[in-house]
């Protein structure tokens, strides 16, 4: 656990970070810092440093303050805040790479002091994470910043401690949730997620309920169970519930799509890239985090997580392209992709939240379609849903912590594209962006009735493949900051 204090001033530290607009570099902490490190930023001269967006400059001094780092946030009429989450992932990575033991933050002038802190707190823990479970002792192995100290004013600590909180929640969470996408296929079989999920359970006060095989058979779950008929490993449908004693209002259901590993089955997929198929939990991942952010929050509502676990893989059991399965709520499907298996397990998954849990409101999250990214690219996540206000509600929550979302439309005439004409409807669209992830939605849009639904594709956004300033290569945790700031502002 990261010990996180409240400064008014620091005249000592291992490492200071100040975040600083351009053009502002002889205002504000800048300018009192320097006179502590005899004038070094003064110093700066031309485009050395401006304070432009990322733009960096790491002093060594001889005076207590040891190091500082200035990082640009842009002209100030331009803020985002995820700048600020910028600046405290690269002071992770330089804390971790000088092993550091603490990181002193600055919160920068005229600026909402929640969101300052959240940003800067957050980019520190997500920065500092690294999925090494995998690699022997050594320099390989991550080196976590063991303390953080938020320099604020005396007036702005109320905010502060409420965003200290928040974001050391949240960040602990989205970590959970890029343990487990990360997790390589062969230590990730439904039923040892079920087991890890199990553990992180008990440690946070949720309530854990397993499915197996034959339960799902007496529900109707036939779909969910046609995408695992080609594994040896059992399908494991788990439920988390969040039910505090003063929780207010109808129950709000998460749901997410947690294929274990993705080979396309019989429709099996080109080898290049395969092994980024473990991250095909993703969505079931973020739900878990989201679990968890919820319950360590204390949000006053009854939260209920949906993950259906199963690993999509070739053999002679396996579903084959042709064959007909009937859901959970009766539809029947044409299955005319084994690789278009995430829609079919959410079908059942969303059918089983709208019957068993009753909710006021269901998100899902899923990595559903390559075409997301033909749309969006890695910048956002692709939204449908069959309600506006609740669309409304992810949005904000999205643009808040910077796992933004873009909505795509759902007009009826795309109904047309999952019709089939040996079934109620089919499992793919066709090839194009509106075929592929609008189709998805559309196609899921047929197991949740008239309860307010929201889908989240983010096949594009759930890991990374080039560093950013707090993410390392590999998954992301996205979802899991929006879902909880989306639950903490519920009203």
């Amino acid at each position: 656990m990261v010990k996180i204090e409240i400064k008014a001033e620091i005249n000592s530290c291992e490492l200071l970070v100040i975040p600083v607009f351009q053009a502002e570099l002889g205002k504000g902490t800048a300018a009192e810092a320097d006179g502590k490190i005899g004038g070094l930023i003064k110093g700066l001269g031309g485009k050395e440093f401006e304070g432009k967006p990322n733009q960096t400059a790491l002093l060594r001094t001889t005076s207590p303050l040891k190091r500082v780092l200035l990082y640009g946030i842009g002209k100030r009429e331009e803020f985002n805040a995820d700048l600020l989450r910028c600046a405290g992932g690269a002071a992770a990575r330089i804390a971790s790479g000088a092993q550091l033991s603490s990181v002193s933050l600055s919160l920068p002038e005229k600026v909402d002091a929640f969101e300052a802190a959240n940003a800067l707190v957050q980019g520190v823990l997500l920065g500092g994470y690294k999925f090494d479970k995998y690699f022997s002792e050594g320099d390989a192995k991550a080196k976590p910043v063991g303390e953080i100290v938020a320099v604020a004013k005396a007036e702005h600590r109320k905010q502060v401690e409420d965003a200290i909180h928040f974001a050391t929640v949240v960040s602990e969470a989205s970590n959970i949730a890029r343990d487990l996408a990360n997790e390589s296929g062969d230590d990730a079989w439904p039923q040892n997620m079920a087991a890890k999920i199990e553990s992180i359970a008990k440690r946070h006060s949720l309530k854990f309920r397993a499915i197996d095989e034959h339960e799902a058979k007496k529900l109707g779950m036939n779909a969910y169970l046609s995408v695992g008929r080609g594994s040896v490993h059992q399908p494991k449908f788990i439920v988390l519930e969040y039910k505090p004693v003063d929780a207010r209002g109808k129950p709000i259901a998460f749901v997410g799509k947690g294929i274990t590993f993705d080979s396309g089955g019989i429709s099996i997929k080109p080898s290049a890239n395969m092994e980024k198929m473990k991250h095909d939990k993703s969505g079931a991942s973020a739900v878990v985090g989201a679990m968890v952010a919820c319950s360590q929050l204390k949000i006053p509502r009854h939260i209920v997580g949906v993950t259906p676990f199963t690993e999509n893989l070739p053999s002679g059991s396996a579903t084959k392209p042709g064959d007909v399965v009937k859901a959970m709520n009766g539809k029947t499907i044409e299955v005319i992709n084994t690789d278009a298996e995430g829609r079919l397990v959410l079908s059942d998954a969303l059918a089983y939240a709208v019957k068993e849990i009753k909710p006021e409101a269901v998100i899902d999250l899923a990595t559903l379609t390559g075409a997301v990214f033909v749309a969006l690219g890695d910048v956002r996540s692709g939204l449908m849903g069959n309600n506006a206000k609740l669309a409304q509600r992810v949005k904000d929550a999205g643009e808040r912590e910077f796992e933004r979302v873009w909505e795509l439309p759902m007009d009826k005439e795309y109904d047309e594209k999952v019709k089939s004409t040996v079934a109620d409807i089919k499992n793919v669209g066709g090839p194009m962006g509106d075929s592929g992830t609008i189709a998805g939605a559309v196609f899921l849009k047929n197991f949740v009735g008239d309860t307010p639904w929201v889908h989240l594709d983010i096949a594009a956004t759930a890991w990374v493949e080039k560093e950013k300033p707090y993410y390392c290569l590999g998954a992301t945790g996205v979802g899991v900051r929006l879902l909880a700031r989306m639950m903490r502002e519920w009203k």
